[in-house]
């Protein structure tokens, strides 16, 4: 049978794929149309049994269904009504269709409709699982999400654009000299670096790589907006650390997730900005491994690097850095000075000659001298300046002569050395010319990482043959000579030396036997640094200063490196002098690394040990686990059990009640706390005594009892005293956390503060927290105003101790309860206080705690967008900083102003993330479901509130949570009347 002899049949379906392959491939929304008006309807209908169709005929009807998605996504920003339309259409042959779901949310959202656009998701959630026994695909949670939060990565960065300029302008070290010579150079990485994302300068030591690459960086900074950052990796050891570096260098959260580098590309997503890692080549798979997750993650990141060799990573360009342009030889007539002058290699020498030696100028009596240098040093930047160094008490030509020997020996002559032989040889001639002090002191400061001070220098470098005294000088003269660095910071003077040259001098050190000697006194040093702001060495008040141990991380990371091999009860006890430094300052990660390290290498039952286990316990706290507090605490126990004196014993057993607390054990913890104050009051310890009560006060708070609390807390007072001001610190400080907070009409729970462990006070500070808490019972009892009172008591006893970190808490503290009593003039002068004494101790999470209530209070004045807006911003950053607690703290403030916004259904998803990110601590999950279970009732949602119910039930009902309890007994009496025969 022959349908058409002349040429193919014209079938309309086969006309409406070609129509709509090539509309969907354009997006015209003209084509669009012209395509849905071509279907006819299912592919032959009239045979709806064929089972040799279905096939067929739903991949057309697919094919319909992705052109009407097209169709209104491209009308919704214009008419979003007919984009509904066309989306209810697009439904109508598969309710399931995940892509018109996530456009029809969209759709709704954008048309204020969010509430309805969180609803459908909901029900496709029920329907999914009722008819596939599955869940949405990870897209249509992405705009679940999106539609809850807000896009993370663009609120950071609207909000580092916003409120951070320092973020704006990046971080590019001020060079010590002029770029001289690299006009051509500076070009061809321009052009390079306008090619490829990742450029890596590569070349010798001492070529100029680092100063190249400042100069590209600086000339790049207009092509991106959060501008071009600076990273030098010549003091990290470690491969582990990389990712850490580049975070504290960018000013970045470092965080608690385990995986630093995702940290990483999670917080640099949607940012524009130029990386400069310097120092890369001993560290390659490392830096490799970073570069290559940035690029992959973030695509307004670039890179330059700088290394000895490539990074071999995929799309990496790289440029290697020649030497500096050199002068023919003179032969004869007497060279042309001024052509000479103006030649790369020369200009440098003389310039760098003149710093030295004012009024050194090239002229015909020296102009030989000169080339024959510059030559002779194959133009290598570091070796030209070297030697110019030495231009105050040599000619030119003298240093040639002397320099001759040294490169001789190297290969033969000039010509058959290699650049890295010219520099090493350079160094070996400079060298050769200190004097013997000067010698053993610059191998000497190789020991050093990340720079030093003078006072270090005198600790670490001044055994025999050297004397303290004379180290000054000594320090002076390295600087006058260019072999050390000088650096003015905000504490004083500060030293370094260039990487080549501490590379150099290791060698040295490494030759003359004093490797393990100049490793102890460092790490000695270090030791005795890192304890004397260890404040549990304290004695009076507790005074905490992190930002203070910042500049010399990399030193104490190489002293823990090399004690954790060579002393391990030294690194035993560096970890436990610097946990309350990881803790505080976001490093809570490496911190727990470097303590378990510690701990595996010194397994004997030692007071360090215990300390460090305690420590242990907060750097956890910080990551958000709680799995392992009491065992921790039962093996720090033990120890001091066995080794310790009676208070020694005593305070193990405070600190163990309150990881009982901690894990939210209240019936044991009370009984631990019972015991501790009877045996106080026996004893006549009342310092003792104060502490038991005041463990058994925070019990009674996480019981939500305000009168037992407020009654405990007064005898604490009591108790305290009677106790003598100058004893050591005995009391475990305790911050509650979740806060009931008056929202629309009800009590719902907010995560205040962070969850503190692990700080120990004595009587002074004692008092303040007392006060603190007993403003916390106050509240607990509706009433807010005595809660002020006592609150501002505890504010003036820390600012008398000048206790910073109390005084902030105590401010944020403040801040929020005028904030519930309405009081917005009150509550947004505390709550900024509380921000920028925070911002000023470097409390990172603490900062993002307090502007998360102060968006709260954004809302409660009635711009509810701007506290949406800045909530999510907060929510960003510890989202991209792995931060769990941090996500399950801003989580509950943001269902708070969705509460605020009457979008109860948002509030409700909000509150069910809440639960999940705040699972390890059974109380604070607990009030989330409750919130979920409360808030599915007012939606109609029967069965989901009879699942969190009990999920709530089933922590709650065993700790007589006093409020809690209330609002468990009114669900389950609803849930008994729906259920009642009518």
């Amino acid at each position: 049978m022959v349908l058409d002899a002349d040429g193919p049949v014209d079938v309309d379906v086969l006309e409406f794929e070609r129509s709509a392959a090539e509309a969907l491939k354009t997006a015209d929304e003209a084509s669009l149309r012209a395509a849905a008006d071509m279907y006819g309807g299912d592919l032959l209908a009239d045979l709806p049994d064929a089972d040799w169709l279905a096939g067929r005929r739903e991949e057309v009807r697919e094919t319909h269904r992705q052109v009407l998605v097209r169709l209104a996504s491209s009308v919704r920003q214009r008419a979003p009504e007919e984009a509904l339309v066309i989306l209810t259409r697009a439904l109508e042959s598969d309710p399931l269709h995940e892509g018109a779901i996530r456009a029809l949310m969209v759709v709704l959202a954008e048309a204020g409709r969010r509430s309805e656009a969180l609803a459908r998701y909901e029900r496709l959630v029920d329907e999914l699982l009722d008819a596939f026994g599955t869940d949405p695909d990870p897209q249509t949670v992405a705009v679940f999400q999106e539609l809850l939060t807000g896009s993370p990565a663009e609120a950071a960065h609207r909000a580092a654009r916003a409120t951070d300029a320092k973020r704006e302008t990046g971080y590019l070290p001020t060079p010590l000299s002029s770029l001289i010579g690299r006009d051509r150079e500076i070009v061809d990485v321009e052009r390079l670096r306008n090619r490829a994302r990742l450029l890596t300068l590569t070349g010798a030591g001492g070529s100029g790589k680092t100063r190249l690459a400042l100069e590209a960086a600086r000339r790049a900074r207009s092509a991106y907006s959060d501008g071009v950052w600076f990273v030098d990796l010549a003091a990290v050891g470690e491969s582990l650390l990389v990712a850490e570096a580049v975070a504290e260098a960018l000013g970045l959260d470092s965080g608690a997730a385990p995986s630093r580098g995702q940290a990483l590309v999670n917080q640099l997503r949607g940012r524009s900005l130029l990386l400069v890692l310097d120092n890369c080549e001993h560290l390659l798979a490392a830096c490799a491994e970073l570069v290559a997750a940035l690029l992959a993650g973030c695509p307004g990141v670039d890179v330059l690097a700088t290394s000895r060799e490539p990074l071999h990573t995929h799309g990496e360009y790289t440029f290697r850095v020649p030497s500096l342009a050199l002068p023919p030889p003179v032969r004869g007539d007497p060279p042309d000075l001024a052509a000479l002058g103006r030649l790369p290699s020369v200009r440098l020498f003389v310039e760098r000659a003149a710093q030295v030696r004012p009024g050194f100028t090239l002229d015909s009596d020296n102009a030989r001298g000169v080339v024959d240098l510059c030559r002779r040093l194959d133009g290598m930047p570091l070796a030209l300046e070297l030697a110019a160094a030495r231009i105050a008490v040599l000619e030119p030509a003298e240093i040639v002569q002397r320099l001759g020997d040294a490169l001789s020996v190297l290969g033969g002559g000039p010509h058959g050395v290699t650049r890295h032989q010219t520099l090493s040889g350079t160094l070996e001639w400079s060298h050769d010319l200190l004097t013997e002090p000067e010698k053993v002191l610059l191998r000497r400061l190789s020991v050093f990482s990340g720079g030093f001070t003078l006072a270090a220098v005198e600790a670490v470098c001044g055994d025999p043959p050297l004397s303290s005294p004379d180290l000054l000088d000594l320090v002076a003269a390295l600087v006058d000579k260019s072999l050390v660095v000088r650096e003015n910071t905000a504490a004083g003077s500060r030293y370094r030396q260039l990487e080549t040259v501490r590379q150099f001098c290791r060698e040295h050190l490494d030759r003359a036997g004093e490797v393990a000697a100049l490793s102890a006194a460092h790490c000695a040093f270090f030791l005795a640094f890192a304890v004397a702001h260890n404040p549990e060495r304290s004695t009076g008040v507790v005074i905490e200063q992190p930002r203070l141990l910042d500049r010399e991380h990399d030193n104490l990371r190489a002293a823990l490196r090399w004690s954790c091999v060579h002393d391990p009860q030294t690194a035993l006890r560096l970890v436990a002098s610097l946990w309350r430094f990881w803790f505080l300052r976001g490093h809570a990660v490496e911190g727990a690394r470097w303590v378990e390290r510690a701990l595996a290498v010194a397994p004997a039952p030692t007071r360090p040990r215990a300390a460090a286990l305690i420590g242990l316990t907060g750097l956890d706290s910080r990551q958000g686990r709680s799995d392992r507090h009491r065992a921790l605490g039962a093996e720090a126990l033990a120890i001091v059990r066995q080794i310790g004196e009676p208070d020694e014993v005593m305070m193990a057993r405070l600190v163990e009640t309150a990881l009982a607390w901690g894990t939210f054990d209240l019936d044991e913890a009370e009984h631990m706390a019972a015991d501790v104050r009877a045996e106080a009051v026996m004893s006549g310890r009342p310092e003792h005594a104060a502490a038991g009560s005041w463990l058994l006060g925070q019990c009674a708070l996480s019981r939500e009892d305000g009168s037992l609390a407020t009654g405990r807390f007064d005898a604490c007072l009591v108790e305290l005293g009677h106790s003598d001001p100058s004893a050591p610190p005995f009391l475990p400080v305790i911050t509650p956390s979740l806060q009931l907070v008056p929202v629309a009409g009800r009590l719902v729970p907010c995560f205040e503060e962070t969850l503190l462990l692990g700080r120990r006070v004595g009587v002074p500070q004692a008092t303040g927290f007392v006060l603190s808490a007993i403003g916390y019972a106050a509240r607990l009892s509706a009433n807010p105003y005595a809660a002020i009172s006592v609150i501002e008591g505890s504010l003036e006893q820390f600012t008398q101790v000048r206790d910073d970190l109390g005084r902030a808490q105590v401010l944020h503290q403040l801040g929020c309860v005028h904030r519930d009593c309405g009081n917005s003039g009150a509550a947004r002068d505390a709550l900024s206080m509380a921000r920028d004494l925070r911002v000023q101790l470097g409390d990172r999470r603490g900062q993002l705690l307090t502007a998360i209530h102060i968006a709260l209070l954004h809302a409660m004045d009635g711009d509810i967008d701007r506290g949406l807006a800045q909530a999510r911003r907060c929510l960003s950053r510890f989202e991209s900083a792995g931060d769990r607690v941090g996500m399950g703290a801003t989580l509950t403030v943001l269902a708070a102003v969705e509460l605020v916004s009457g979008e109860t259904r948002a509030a409700r998803e909000m509150y069910a993330r809440a639960a999940e990110r705040l699972a390890p601590w059974r109380r604070l999950a607990a009030w989330q479901r409750l919130m979920v279970a409360e808030l599915s009732n007012e939606l109609g949602d029967p069965h989901r509130a009879e699942r969190e119910l009990a999920a709530a039930g089933a922590i709650l009902d065993r700790t007589g949570c006093v409020v809690a309890g209330r609002r468990l007994a009114t669900l389950r009496e609803r849930a008994r009347t729906r259920l009642r025969p009518r």
